[in-house]
């Protein structure tokens, strides 16, 4: 079986780059209308869709496929960054001198979860969604920390290179499991692998 996972990155959200988002419910710069249609025609017909329940994305997915009727999902919500959400990355860094900033993958927010977390929350959510859909095309719009964590599941990375991994606004990555549908599964006869087609595909 193939579950193909077309991740779209939601379009950049009005806010000064320098603030922490977290799970505010920000609203996103529009895609001009050029470019919703390239980055459309790229994804894939007969598509289950797939968004955050946060504004950001559920507008981009407006923006991309109108008609899409996408299925909310808590688990694709941002990384929750606690009380940092909306300070700007200076103070926070400023206010906490006793933080290792040099491994931010395990930085845990105050009241919010850290990036490891979210590798497990992400994990969960494939391997649950992947059950439900056998062998159906994935679009997913969600978010940097998300689409993050499915390429460190994907290609097995230390989750400290995930900071490393550019992912643009209104981008899209392209993933695929060929294997079980139950991914837990292991045995000699079903082993499992992911493939990556594509990442940080931006369109203009």
């Amino acid at each position: 079986m193939r579950s193909d996972w077309y991740w779209v990155r939601q379009g950049a959200p009005l806010q000064d780059p320098g603030r922490y988002a977290g799970q505010l419910d920000l609203p996103i710069v529009p895609p001009d209308g050029i470019t919703a249609r390239r980055l459309a025609a790229r994804l894939p017909q007969g598509a289950v869709w797939l968004s955050s329940p946060l504004e950001r994305a559920r507008a981009t997915v407006a923006a991309l496929n109108p008609s899409a009727n996408a299925v909310s999902v808590a688990e694709l919500t941002d990384q929750d960054l606690g009380s940092w959400a909306g300070r700007r990355r200076t103070e926070v860094h400023k206010a906490n001198p006793q933080i290792d900033w040099e491994n931010p993958s395990l930085v845990e927010p105050e009241a919010g979860e850290s990036f490891v977390k979210v590798i497990d929350r992400t994990a969960g959510l494939v391997e649950r969604l992947v059950r439900h859909y056998p062998g159906r095309p994935l679009v997913a719009v969600s978010h940097i920390a998300i689409i993050r964590a499915a390429l460190v599941l994907a290609l097995d990375l230390p989750s400290e290179m995930a900071p490393q991994i550019e992912i643009s606004p209104f981008s899209l990555t392209h993933l695929s499991w060929t294997g079980p549908d139950d991914m837990r599964e292991k045995s000699d006869q079903r082993i499992g692998a992911w493939r990556v087609h594509s990442i940080n595909l931006t369109v203009v």
